[in-house]
C-alpha cells in the first residue's frame, strides 16, 4: 500500500465513529495489535485551548535535553503526517503506509465503525514503540475520560490546560461537565499539572479528582510570575526568578509555558534528570506550532494566522489584536457550526474593522452571510480570494487576521505566502 491507498483507507472511517461509552473497543484494537503503547512512557494532555502549543514546548525541551521524544496531536495543519512526529520530525510516508498496511487485516477483521482518531492514534502507539521513544507527549483528542488516547496507563505526568466550553453536543453543556471529561485522564498515583488561569469550579473539581486518586496536584505560582514582554513578536518573562522567552505571541502562550515548565520539572524529579533550565529556556524559546498567532507577513500589511475556533480562543486573539499598532484591522473569518461561534465572534468583533467572510473549507462550516451579520462592516468572498481581498483592504500600513477555525487555517496556509 502506498501513501495515497493508506490516506484512502483513513478517510474511509467517519471523524467520531460509533458513539462509545468505555474504551473498550480500542482496548480489543490495541490488544490484538500487541499492545504498543504498554512499552511506552506518556506525559498525557488534555483541555479546550492551548493544548497543542503546551505539548510543542513538552516536546521541544525534552528533544533539547537528549530524549527520543514522541508527539502526537491533533488536527493536523499543514499534512496528516505532521500529527505524529519524533524529535519535530513527521513520520515519513513510507512509514505511514508500511503500517496502516500492517495494521489493516486487525481493524477490518475487528471493528469497522471505529474513527479515524482510533486508527491515527493506533499508528502512532506503534510508530512511537517501534522507533524506541524514550518519552512521548499525547495530546487527547476529544475530552479525556472517554478519548481513546486514555488507554494508557500510568502516565509519568497528566497535564490540564484551559477548559472552557467547546464540543458540548458530546462533552456537555456546562463547565463542570466539560471539565470531568478533561479531568478523565488523572491517574492512580500519577502527578498531574493543571495550566493557570481557570475558573474556580474547573480548579475545585480537578483538585478534587487528584486527590481521589492520590494524585499529586500542581499548577503554576501566578504570584512568581513577572511579564517583562508581551508582544506580537512573542513574549518575555521571569518565573520563579528565572527568565524565559516565547517564540509564540500572545499572553496566553506565557499561561502555556508556564503548564510546560511545571511539567518539565516534575519529570527532572520523577527520574529525567537531563533535564535542565537551560534545556527548558531553548525549547520553549523555540517551540512553534503554526497557525497559532503565526506571523506570515511582518509588513505592508501585516498577517497573522491564528487557530481560535471558541470563544476563549478567540478572546485571547482579541487580547493580542488589540495590542497591535496597526490600522485597519481585517479579518478572514470563517467558522464551523458546532461551536459557539456567535460569542467567539462577539470577542473578537469590535476590534475588526472589516471583516472578509467565507464558508465551504470544511464540512459544516457556518453560511458566510450569517458570519458577516456579526460584523459592523463585512463581505463575503471566495476561499481563492478572501486573503488577498483582505490584503487589499489593509493597505500598506494595516493588519490581516485569518481565524476561525484550524480547518480554515490548514486551507489558507497556501494562500498567505
Amino acid at each position: 500500500m502506498d501513501i495515497y491507498g493508506a490516506m484512502n483507507y483513513i478517510n474511509s472511517f467517519s471523524k467520531l465513529g460509533k458513539p462509545v461509552n468505555n474504551l473498550l473497543r480500542f482496548a480489543r484494537i490495541m490488544r490484538a495489535l500487541g499492545n504498543p503503547q504498554q512499552h511506552l512512557r506518556f506525559v498525557h494532555v488534555a483541555g479546550t485551548n492551548g493544548k497543542g502549543s503546551t505539548v510543542r514546548m513538552i516536546a521541544s525541551s525534552l528533544t533539547k535535553s537528549g530524549y527520543r521524544t514522541g508527539e502526537f496531536t491533533s488536527p493536523f495543519i499543514r499534512v496528516y503526517n505532521d500529527r505524529i512526529r519524533i524529535d519535530g520530525i513527521n513520520i515519513s510516508d513510507m512509514e505511514l503506509a508500511d503500517i496502516v498496511t500492517r495494521i489493516r487485516p486487525v481493524i477490518d477483521g475487528l471493528c469497522t465503525d471505529c474513527s479515524q482518531f482510533e486508527i491515527t492514534t493506533a499508528i502512532a502507539f506503534i510508530y512511537f514503540a517501534e522507533k524506541k521513544c524514550d518519552i512521548v507527549v499525547l495530546e487527547a483528542g476529544l475530552g479525556g475520560l472517554l478519548d481513546c488516547t486514555n488507554i494508557i496507563e500510568n502516565p509519568c505526568v497528566s497535564v490540564i490546560t484551559s477548559i472552557s466550553l467547546d464540543h458540548t453536543a458530546v462533552l456537555g453543556d456546562t463547565i463542570e461537565t466539560i471539565a470531568r471529561q478533561k479531568a478523565g485522564i488523572i491517574k492512580q498515583d500519577c502527578p498531574v499539572v493543571l495550566a493557570p488561569s481557570q475558573k474556580r469550579e474547573v480548579y475545585a473539581l480537578v483538585y478534587r479528582t487528584a486527590t481521589q486518586f492520590n494524585s499529586l496536584f500542581i499548577t503554576p505560582n501566578t504570584g512568581r510570575l513577572k511579564i517583562e514582554k508581551c508582544g506580537c513578536t512573542g513574549n518575555r518573562f521571569s518565573y520563579k526568578g528565572m527568565t524565559y522567552i516565547t517564540a509564540m505571541a500572545g499572553r496566553h502562550q506565557i499561561d502555556n509555558a508556564l503548564t510546560a515548565i511545571e511539567t518539565l520539572y516534575t519529570l527532572k524529579k520523577s527520574g529525567f534528570n537531563r533535564i535542565s533550565y537551560v534545556h527548558i529556556y531553548d525549547g520553549i524559546k523555540t517551540a512553534e506550532v503554526p497557525s497559532r498567532c503565526q506571523i506570515i507577513r511582518e509588513d505592508k500589511p501585516f498577517v497573522i494566522i491564528d487557530g481560535a475556533h471558541n470563544p476563549d480562543g478567540m478572546r485571547a486573539l482579541a487580547d493580542f489584536i488589540r495590542t497591535v499598532p496597526k490600522a485597519p484591522k481585517i479579518m478572514v473569518c470563517g467558522m464551523m457550526e458546532d461551536k459557539d461561534w456567535q460569542t467567539a465572534i462577539g470577542y473578537i468583533s469590535r476590534y475588526i474593522d472589516r471583516a472578509v467572510c467565507l464558508d465551504g473549507f470544511a464540512p459544516k462550516t457556518v453560511f458566510a452571510p450569517r458570519l458577516a451579520e456579526m460584523f459592523r462592516e463585512a463581505e463575503v468572498s471566495s476561499i481563492n480570494d478572501a486573503v488577498a481581498r483582505a490584503v487589499t483592504l489593509a493597505g500598506t500600513d494595516g493588519m490581516v487576521v485569518v481565524a476561525g477555525s484550524l480547518y480554515l487555517a490548514a486551507a489558507l496556509q497556501k494562500h498567505t505566502k
